[in-house]
């Protein structure tokens, strides 16, 4: 199960490795993201930094593809481990990877950390209805992987008072047209979330809420107290990220996906959105989710 101990915790919080922490405080480009036993601090979606937790110490890991120019005073600075020298050279991190992306690009991840930034601990916040649990979400026991997993909060002020029994939503990212067919495209997200909720060894409501209550510990996200979340009929969301309008793949996919047979099973065990903007921007609003069918209706 994702989480970190409580020395880790304490060490990011005011120990050894409170300088990293601090400075990922002091950089909205950069976030930190619980694993089991250790973390990755993305950067436009790339992991600049893992930190695993070994024996009572620490190792740091920084993903070789990215190393070009700077790739011998890389490797000394993660064998060595030494995270102030890390931290003062994240610059240099910053520009390999900058390099790699512009031959290389991630667009969808790159966006899911701009929606993560938003709704975690942006200026908007408090505003609204959901907050990003993780990005990148992989579980091997149950064969899961969501772009990300969030937990559905809404901003009302009755609502905020009780950080209890609260919902999570599942949320696959498709950015452009051409990422909604295929074998990782709508049709087969569908098909995984269906195997997904079937799943008997499923504990990611006990892993989500405990990765949320570490992130309100290290004060990586903009809420003040612990929450719970309430084991009931979990959201799908569907976020394309610049559909263009005239074209019609998405609507076609999602009349497809209504034709399935798992579709109406599926309905049961969780509602199924498609996310629309509040005119522009990454904020996520429930009243900007709109059903399968809604959408197929209006297009």
């Amino acid at each position: 199960m994702r989480g970190l101990s409580k020395e880790f915790v304490n060490d990011l919080k005011e120990g050894k490795l409170s300088i990293l922490l601090e400075a990922v405080k002091n950089d909205d480009t950069l976030c930190l993201e619980i694993r089991e036993n250790y973390i990755n601090v993305y950067y436009r979606g790339g992991n600049i930094c893992k930190v695993e937790e070994k024996q009572g110490n620490y190792q740091f890991y920084f993903d070789s593809k990215y190393s070009d120019k700077h790739k011998e005073l890389i490797q000394k600075l993660f064998k060595e481990g030494n995270v102030k020298d890390i931290v003062e050279n994240l610059p240099i991190l910053k520009y390999e990877m900058d390099v790699w992306f512009s031959k290389n690009p991630k667009a969808e991840r790159e966006f899911q950390q701009l929606i993560l930034r938003e709704n975690n601990y942006g200026s908007i916040s408090n505003d609204t209805d959901y907050y990003i649990a993780d990005i990148e979400y992989a579980n091997v026991e149950n064969n899961s992987r969501f772009d990300m997993v969030a937990m559905k909060w809404l901003s009302t002020s009755k609502e905020r008072k009780n950080p209890k029994d609260l919902k999570i939503a599942f949320i696959e990212v498709k950015y452009g047209d051409n990422a909604l067919t295929g074998k990782a495209g709508v049709q087969e997200h569908i098909k995984d979330i269906y195997t997904f909720l079937n799943n008997e060894k499923n504990d990611i409501y006990q892993e989500v809420e405990k990765i949320i209550n570490q992130k309100v510990s290290l004060n990586i996200i903009n809420i003040s107290k612990n929450v719970t979340l309430l084991e009931n009929k979990p959201e799908f969301i569907l976020l394309c990220a610049n559909h263009k309008p005239a074209k019609t793949v998405l609507k076609r996919e999602l009349q497809e996906v209504i034709k399935s047979k798992e579709y109406e099973k599926l309905k049961e065990m969780c509602d199924l959105k498609i996310a629309t903007a509040s005119l522009m921007g990454y904020g996520l609003y429930d009243q900007c989710m709109i059903s399968f069918e809604d959408f197929i209706n209006k297009n």
